[in-house]
């Protein structure tokens, strides 16, 4: 662990100029490839730590007290959450961009922390799947190439369930999808049937994992998650719950959605 693979994608490569595409659409969003010197991270083999359980525990470890934790099923349950959004944001990302898919096959990917959590993603080599809008091969490349092996290893490493895990890949997911409801507001309507398209077309283990809820009579929707990501009991949260949370009751979301429709 600590430096990428190697590969060199040039400015021209179809998939570089996606990625290009992609973090200038969504400016927070922190993918490298190797055109890049990686600055000053440090990043985290995706191969090694999915291979590797007393790896993944080790570096979840080191995140927790940042977290507020020091239960190892919470601190392992958000490390995933962090890991699954840039993993899923980088492939829905491209997805959403241009209908193809960058690939995130483990070799080729790694992970830096920032801020105790996975915030950067680094590829060796940056490479296309054509897909032409088709969300098999999105689901293909992204949950059964990488965050179905997330699951796995998370829950090998440490004692939690995997519709909690599944959950959390799910939220993540989802919310890749929404990062871009807002810089793309003329695409909404596109973006919804996309994000709808993506849970109805997935493994029964993702399918599960919550659903979308339509808000509203526009293209506004927002992401039930089916389990709680357990970040509610971490000193950093107040005992907050997150804005998708499976803990919020039916009443309080008819008044957040209500709210949401009032404000579009």
């Amino acid at each position: 662990m600590g430096k990428p693979a190697g590969g060199s994608p040039t400015a021209r490569d179809p998939a570089q100029r996606i990625l290009d595409e992609l973090t200038a659409t969504v400016d927070y969003f922190r993918i490298q490839t190797s055109r890049d010197s990686g600055g000053e991270r440090t990043w985290f083999s995706c191969e090694e730590l999915l291979a590797d359980p007393a790896a993944l525990v080790s570096l979840v470890r080191s995140t927790a007290p940042g977290r507020g934790t020091d239960d190892d099923a919470v601190a392992m349950s958000l490390f995933v959450q962090g890991y699954a959004y840039r993993i899923a944001s980088t492939a829905i990302g491209s997805f959403v961009i241009s209908g193809d898919v960058v690939s995130v096959d483990p070799a080729q990917t790694s992970v830096a922390i920032g801020r105790h959590r996975p915030n950067a993603v680094h590829l060796g080599e940056a490479a296309l799947v054509a897909a032409r809008g088709d969300l098999a091969v999105l689901h293909r490349v992204l949950v059964d190439g990488h965050l179905a092996a997330l699951v796995d290893a998370a829950h090998t490493a440490v004692r939690i369930g995997r519709p909690l895990l599944w959950a959390n890949v799910g939220s993540s997911c989802a919310a890749s999808f929404g990062a871009f409801v807002d810089p793309l507001a003329h695409d909404a309507q596109r973006i919804r049937a996309m994000v709808e398209g993506f849970f109805v077309a997935a493994r029964d283990e993702l399918a599960q994992s919550g659903r979308v809820a339509r808000i509203g009579h526009g293209a506004g929707w927002a992401w039930e998650r089916g389990a709680c990501c357990l970040w509610y009991r971490t000193t950093t949260s107040g005992g907050a719950k997150c804005g998708d949370c499976s803990l919020w009751t039916d009443a309080e979301r008819s008044a957040r959605y209500a709210e949401a429709a009032e404000q579009h």
